[in-house]
């Protein structure tokens, strides 16, 4: 098996363990919700959601080992897409600016000479094709944000980790339903409401109501249900998430599902990978 290909299969064995400890930490269901008091005449019902548990910070340990088996994979394929000579140079760059991009004058618009160098160090002995690709599959390439294309959070999370920063995570409620009782009814009216669905996420400390028409819904004595009787049930799944930061400025950083990253990017790299294989030189 070729090493990027190897790179890739560590990758996927921290994958398969990082997924283990998410059921573990999911499995004790490490949130809570609080009912906030409103009167009848809102009609509406309140709660407030808490996290009542972070995840185990070795998580953001192996998350950092997994990250940095798919970006060597990327620079080992490089690697091997060069002559003998070019090898100890080559790798796979990740850029987040169009630098060889020119303005109205003819002048580079990214001021920078010595990110051009080491692109140009990085790349060169690749067949142009192959040298093609890289430059398609850049950040800057495939979004007007390229710090959160996968590739550049690739890049962004495997810089902060090779820099001996923790990876930043944390924890979320992701598809709750909400199950609706009413006290003293022989036959209790149940409702389902369903929140924080698909890529929603339920942060902690999160706030927020339900509107429920009870209108009509009779007791035995012929009064009618009132908000005070109600009582709701929450089932749902916590999520471990990833930080990702943004690029430049104070923008706030991105939180992305641990799972849904982990896919994201296997798929991306194991893609570039076949496409660049087609460049392998044979010695």
């Amino acid at each position: 098996m070729d090493d990027w290909w190897l790179k890739v299969r560590r990758a996927e064995k921290h994958m398969v363990d990082i997924q283990h400890e998410a059921v573990k930490y999911a499995s004790r269901h490490p949130y809570s919700f609080t009912r906030i008091g409103l009167p009848n005449s809102q009609k509406a019902i309140r709660f407030r959601f808490h996290i009542t548990e972070q995840p185990d910070p070795m998580v953001a340990v192996m998350i950092g080992d997994f990250v940095h088996n798919l970006r060597s994979a990327l620079d080992y394929v490089v690697v091997a897409c060069v002559p003998k000579k070019r090898r100890n140079s080559a790798s796979f760059p990740i850029l987040f600016q169009d630098i060889f991009a020119k303005d109205n004058s003819g002048q580079f618009v990214v001021n920078d000479d010595d990110l051009r160098k080491n692109f140009k160090t990085a790349t060169e002995g690749l067949h142009p094709k192959a040298r093609a690709l890289i430059i398609q599959h850049q950040p800057y390439n495939l979004g007007v944000d390229p710090g959160i294309i996968t590739l550049g959070i690739i890049s962004r999370l495997e810089n902060a980790d090779k820099h001996r920063q923790l990876l930043t995570i944390g924890c979320g409620g992701q598809d709750f339903a909400a199950s609706l009782t009413c006290r003293g009814l022989d036959e209790p009216v149940r409702k389902r409401e369903l929140l924080a669905t698909g890529a929603q996420f339920l942060r902690d400390n999160t706030e927020f109501p339900f509107n429920i028409d009870l209108e009509g819904i009779p007791y035995p004595d012929g009064s009618y249900v009132q908000y005070d009787d109600v009582n709701m049930e929450f089932t749902g799944t916590a999520k471990i998430f990833v930080k990702v930061a943004r690029i430049g400025g104070n923008k706030p950083s991105t939180d992305f599902s641990l799972d849904t990253l982990m896919d994201s990017m296997m798929f991306e790299v194991k893609g570039i990978l076949k496409k660049l294989e087609f460049f392998v030189h044979s010695t």
